[in-house]
Order: structure tokens, then C-alpha cells, then sequence
């Protein structure tokens, strides 16, 4: 399991830098699974020159973009084809 917490993390600080850029200083996320499903906390601390409401926008979309890889793994199976994964990116 925590190689693909590992791969969500991953895809989801990747979504974070195409939209901060430089200006995301530090970027964690947790991935945790459960009976219930799956929940994908994102935390990111952003230059004070990144407007909060935009930075509110891009943490809920990672944290959105996480729960659908993981809701793909589930469908698809693990390793998952790159091709599931733009399902995602789209979403």
C-alpha cells in the first residue's frame, strides 16, 4: 500500500508545482485508506504573494486529483496504466 500512497503523493505535488510553481515552499500530503474509502489531506504553505483564495482552489483540486488516482487504482488495479491516469487530470 505505501508504494501507491507513495504514487498519489507524488502525482498530486506534480498538480500542485504546475500550478505554483516556485511559489509553493512546502507541500505535504497524506494518503490514507479505510473501510469508507479513500482520504487524501493536502497542506501547502505559498509565498504571501499567492492570493489565499486561489491557493484554497488549488489545494481542494489536489486533494480532489489524489482521491480519483486512488479511486482509478481501485477500478483498474495496481501498477496503473498512464493512460488511467489522465481520466484524472481531466476530472
Amino acid at each position: 500500500m505505501s508504494e501507491i500512497n507513495e504514487f498519489i503523493s507524488l502525482k498530486v505535488v506534480d498538480l500542485i508545482s504546475q500550478r505554483l510553481g516556485d511559489a509553493a515552499k512546502y507541500v505535504t500530503v497524506y494518503v490514507s485508506f479505510s473501510d469508507k474509502g479513500v482520504e487524501v489531506e493536502v497542506n501547502v504553505d505559498a509565498s504571501v504573494l499567492v492570493d489565499e483564495e486561489y491557493l484554497k482552489k488549488v489545494v481542494d483540486e489536489a486533494a480532489d486529483f489524489g482521491v480519483c488516482l486512488a479511486d482509478v487504482i481501485k477500478e483498474k488495479g495496481w501498477p496503473l496504466d498512464n493512460k488511467h491516469i489522465e481520466k484524472c487530470w481531466k476530472s
